[in-house]
């Protein structure tokens, strides 16, 4: 269990050092060109890039060690750490000698796919893999081009609440399904309440959307049944309304003084943190988070509010191959890792969730309660498609800077009106579409 604590926090520390920085070394190198073919390792071994906390490594090398039992194909593992991750697959892909699988953040596949270096999932593996794939999993690794890798797991949000702080405010029923989600209103009714009951100190909640993690203040644009991008994802989106509804939503957070200034998009301070301090009685909170929070108090995972519909953020990683020599071994090694029974395994021993629609969570032997696990697989079902491909363009890195340093600007500044911030918002995301 220590290993994916560490892992968790690891990879959400590290995230912050990813943004456009990547995005930017793909532009200035003007497109990979591969300066040979990599052919120096033989057809039996493949060398898969990763970043793995302890656990993590451990079920890795149990697939590679199945796979090869299965098929003679040796897998390598080059361990990373996460920082590293996309530096070590550019390098390799620059001079010549690339992984030929690499792991890879859903939001930053895009950046592969554009610069035409992965190889397409074949038509067989394809027909035999999608049908057992929630619809906006797969549209998180498939493009009009095709499928560039396989969606190997996910994670998404839920709000954690402290039950004796929701009790002492009066608040009798905690939502347990998605159907029972608080609305809008009744999430602020909730915080205002809370917050009326809170002592010296303590907020009613803190959102998940700090650092790298502002994409999920689209979360609330989604719920809105709104866009960031236009439908044809080549531009911002023409109408505001939803942004801007999201926009004033959020702000009234901090105009009422429901969250703390210490969970603003620049903080360094992340809500799981908040919320075992009791700092805050509500938490927006990604399952990833879970095996490395000790909680002193009692507490349940409850669905993110709705509006005009449920909506949930995209977390979790991919596999991509790299179209090279090694192609269809690498394809097939994707493959076997996406298997019912491999994919179960993965999932149970490191805490994250399943993507194929055959696996019940419920049924998993996770190193955490697992009743928390399946509410948190039941969330994830309401992440959207449309939402997915919003956030999966090649450009997303650099608009997820844009979020973070526009989202700061709106909860500092409150007296600038939400109109207004959500139009420098836009401006700012165009420059990056049609840059």
């Amino acid at each position: 269990m220590q290993g994916v604590g560490e892992a968790a926090l690891s990879r959400r520390a590290l995230l912050t050092g990813m943004g456009a920085g990547v995005a930017a070394g793909l532009a200035g190198c003007g497109g990979f060109q591969l300066q040979d073919d990599g052919s120096s390792r033989a057809d039996d071994v493949l060398q898969f890039t990763l970043w793995a906390g302890d656990v993590e490594e451990r079920a890795f090398r149990a697939l590679a060690e199945g796979f090869k039992a299965e098929t003679g194909i040796t897998v390598r593992l080059q361990i990373v750490p996460f920082s590293q991750a996309l530096t070590t697959v550019d390098t390799g892909l620059r001079v010549g000698n690339p992984p030929d699988v690499f792991r890879v953040t859903y939001n930053d596949i895009g950046l592969y796919r554009d610069q035409d270096v992965l190889a397409a999932m074949d038509s067989a593996t394809e027909a035999s893999l999608r049908p057992e794939v929630s619809e906006q999993f797969w549209a998180a690794v498939t493009d009009d081009q095709g499928t560039f890798g396989i969606p190997h797991h996910t994670d998404t949000s839920m709000v954690l609440v402290n039950t004796e702080a929701l009790a002492e405010a009066g608040v009798e029923s905690i939502p347990d399904s998605p159907e029972q989600a608080w609305s809008w209103e009744e999430f602020a009714d909730v915080a205002r309440a809370v917050q009326d009951q809170a002592p010296q100190g303590r907020y009613a909640a803190a959102v998940n959307w700090q650092q790298a993690g502002a994409f999920r203040w689209l979360n609330w644009v989604d719920q809105d049944g709104g866009r960031l991008l236009a439908g044809d994802l080549a531009d911002a989106v023409a109408d505001p309304s939803a942004l801007t509804a999201a926009m004033a939503y959020t702000r009234d957070l901090f105009r009422q003084g429901l969250v703390p200034r210490s969970s603003l998009p620049k903080s360094s301070q992340y809500t799981d943190q908040l919320f075992v301090a009791q700092t805050v009685a509500m938490a927006f909170v990604g399952n990833f988070s879970l095996p490395g929070m000790d909680i002193p108090f009692d507490w349940r995972a409850t669905y993110l509010p709705q509006r005009d519909r449920a909506a949930a953020d995209l977390g979790g990683n991919a596999l991509a191959a790299v179209d090279g020599p090694r192609t269809e071994g690498a394809m097939a090694f994707m493959a076997y890792c996406m298997q019912t029974r491999q994919q179960s395994d993965y999932c149970a021993a490191t805490g994250v969730l399943p993507t194929r629609t055959d696996i019940d969570t419920g049924t998993l032997d996770y190193p955490i309660d697992s009743t928390v696990m399946a509410r948190y697989a039941a969330q994830s079902q309401e992440v959207n498609t449309e939402l997915v491909q919003q956030v999966t363009v090649p450009q997303f890195n650099a608009i997820n800077s844009v979020l973070v340093d526009q989202l700061e600007l709106s909860f500092l500044n409150l007296e600038d009106s939400d109109e207004a911030r959500v139009e420098s918002l836009l401006d700012a995301v165009s420059a990056e579409m049609t840059r």
